[in-house]
């Protein structure tokens, strides 16, 4: 990773659309990222105990029943809801870059 690419990591579950619109958004800008899939027990309402989604709720500081999770730089991002709009006014192209040095 060079140091003008942004460090970005998403937990996602694959039957998430709001996180399938996240991953596509990153694709296809050409920007790299680590994704962390998780699972949903529908049964349980609560994501499938796994590495991934221990870490996630320690990440994120609570306990949350969505997805996608987005992280950039560190900068927590909650969900599409979240970054749809960071997109349309510009304002993740400052977040891409990173905290200044």
């Amino acid at each position: 990773m060079t140091s003008n690419t942004p460090h970005i990591e998403i937990y996602y579950a694959e039957i998430c659309g709001l996180c399938q619109q996240a991953l596509s958004y990153f694709r296809s800008r050409g920007l790299p990222f680590t994704a962390y899939e998780v699972f949903w027990d529908e049964a349980a309402d609560a994501f499938v105990d796994s590495e991934h989604a221990r870490t996630m709720y320690r990440r994120c500081g609570e306990t949350i029943d969505f997805v996608p999770q987005i992280f950039i730089h560190g900068r927590h991002i909650r969900g599409w809801r979240e970054l749809e709009p960071m997109i349309q006014s510009g304002e993740i192209e400052h977040v891409l870059r990173g905290p200044k040095k």
